[in-house]
Protein backbone atom coordinates (compact mmCIF):
# COMPACT_ATOMS: atom_id res chain seq x y z
CA UNK A 1 0.00 0.00 0.00
CA UNK A 2 2.78 2.41 0.95
CA UNK A 3 4.78 1.57 -2.17
CA UNK A 4 1.80 2.23 -4.42
CA UNK A 5 1.13 5.58 -2.74
CA UNK A 6 4.77 6.63 -3.03
CA UNK A 7 4.93 5.63 -6.69
CA UNK A 8 1.71 7.54 -7.37
CA UNK A 9 3.24 10.59 -5.66
CA UNK A 10 6.36 10.23 -7.79
CA UNK A 11 4.29 10.02 -10.97
CA UNK A 12 2.29 13.09 -9.95
CA UNK A 13 5.44 15.09 -9.20
CA UNK A 14 6.94 14.15 -12.56
CA UNK A 15 3.84 14.63 -14.74
CA UNK A 16 1.67 17.33 -13.17
CA UNK A 17 4.18 20.25 -13.19
CA UNK A 18 4.93 19.67 -16.87
CA UNK A 19 1.20 19.54 -17.61
CA UNK A 20 0.55 22.75 -15.69
CA UNK A 21 3.37 24.56 -17.45
CA UNK A 22 2.16 23.32 -20.82
CA UNK A 23 -1.56 24.06 -20.42
CA UNK A 24 -1.98 26.73 -17.75
CA UNK A 25 1.31 28.61 -17.59
CA UNK A 26 -0.33 31.98 -18.14
CA UNK A 27 -2.24 31.72 -14.87
CA UNK A 28 0.98 31.50 -12.80
CA UNK A 29 3.52 34.15 -11.90
CA UNK A 30 7.05 33.71 -13.19
CA UNK A 31 8.29 32.67 -9.74
CA UNK A 32 5.63 29.95 -9.55
CA UNK A 33 6.55 28.76 -13.05
CA UNK A 34 10.19 28.39 -12.09
CA UNK A 35 9.24 26.56 -8.89
CA UNK A 36 7.02 24.18 -10.87
CA UNK A 37 9.83 23.59 -13.34
CA UNK A 38 12.30 22.74 -10.57
CA UNK A 39 9.86 20.57 -8.58
CA UNK A 40 10.62 17.17 -10.22
CA UNK A 41 14.38 17.44 -9.69
CA UNK A 42 13.96 18.92 -6.21
CA UNK A 43 11.61 16.15 -5.03
CA UNK A 44 13.68 13.26 -6.32
CA UNK A 45 17.07 14.78 -5.48
CA UNK A 46 16.12 15.79 -1.95
CA UNK A 47 14.42 12.45 -1.32
CA UNK A 48 17.55 10.64 -2.39
CA UNK A 49 19.79 12.83 -0.20
CA UNK A 50 17.53 12.46 2.84
CA UNK A 51 17.64 8.68 2.41
CA UNK A 52 21.41 8.72 2.12
CA UNK A 53 21.78 10.77 5.29
CA UNK A 54 19.21 8.83 7.29
CA UNK A 55 20.60 5.44 6.25
CA UNK A 56 23.47 5.70 8.68
CA UNK A 57 21.63 7.86 11.20
CA UNK A 58 18.78 5.36 11.66
CA UNK A 59 21.17 2.39 11.87
CA UNK A 60 20.13 0.64 8.68
CA UNK A 61 23.47 -1.04 7.96
CA UNK A 62 22.35 -4.48 9.11
CA UNK A 63 24.51 -7.16 10.65
CA UNK A 64 26.07 -10.47 9.67
CA UNK A 65 22.68 -12.13 9.26
CA UNK A 66 21.32 -9.29 7.14
CA UNK A 67 18.72 -8.26 9.69
CA UNK A 68 17.99 -4.56 9.79
CA UNK A 69 17.33 -2.44 12.83
CA UNK A 70 16.18 0.53 10.78
CA UNK A 71 13.83 2.28 13.18
CA UNK A 72 12.93 5.83 14.09
CA UNK A 73 10.88 6.40 17.25
CA UNK A 74 9.96 2.72 17.31
CA UNK A 75 8.69 2.72 13.71
CA UNK A 76 10.34 0.72 10.94
CA UNK A 77 11.50 3.20 8.27
CA UNK A 78 13.16 0.69 5.95
CA UNK A 79 10.55 1.11 3.15
CA UNK A 80 10.90 4.91 3.22
CA UNK A 81 14.68 4.78 3.07
CA UNK A 82 14.50 2.20 0.30
CA UNK A 83 12.14 4.47 -1.63
CA UNK A 84 14.56 7.35 -1.10
CA UNK A 85 17.37 5.32 -2.61
CA UNK A 86 15.06 4.29 -5.46
CA UNK A 87 14.60 8.00 -6.26
CA UNK A 88 18.20 8.05 -7.54
CA UNK A 89 17.10 6.35 -10.77
CA UNK A 90 14.25 8.73 -11.66
CA UNK A 91 16.40 11.68 -10.59
CA UNK A 92 19.18 11.05 -13.09
CA UNK A 93 17.16 9.63 -15.98
CA UNK A 94 13.83 11.47 -15.82
CA UNK A 95 13.51 14.31 -13.31
CA UNK A 96 16.80 16.12 -13.88
CA UNK A 97 16.48 16.27 -17.70
CA UNK A 98 12.78 17.15 -17.39
CA UNK A 99 13.46 19.96 -14.92
CA UNK A 100 16.31 21.33 -17.00
CA UNK A 101 14.11 21.35 -20.09
CA UNK A 102 11.23 23.00 -18.21
CA UNK A 103 13.56 25.62 -16.71
CA UNK A 104 15.06 26.43 -20.11
CA UNK A 105 11.62 26.60 -21.70
CA UNK A 106 10.33 28.89 -18.95
CA UNK A 107 13.37 31.15 -19.25
CA UNK A 108 12.97 31.31 -23.03
CA UNK A 109 9.30 32.23 -22.69
CA UNK A 110 10.13 34.94 -20.16
CA UNK A 111 12.85 36.39 -22.40
CA UNK A 112 10.45 36.28 -25.34
CA UNK A 113 7.85 38.16 -23.32
CA UNK A 114 10.41 40.80 -22.33
CA UNK A 115 11.45 41.19 -25.96
CA UNK A 116 7.80 41.57 -26.98
CA UNK A 117 7.31 44.39 -24.48
CA UNK A 118 10.32 46.31 -25.76
CA UNK A 119 9.01 46.61 -29.32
Amino acid sequence: MLNAALLALLAAVLIYPAYLLWRRADSFSWRARYLLAALPAAYTGLGWQVAALSYEWAGCQGNMKGLYACTFSGMDVTPLIGYGFFLTIPFFFVALPLSLWLLLDTAARQIGEWRGRQR
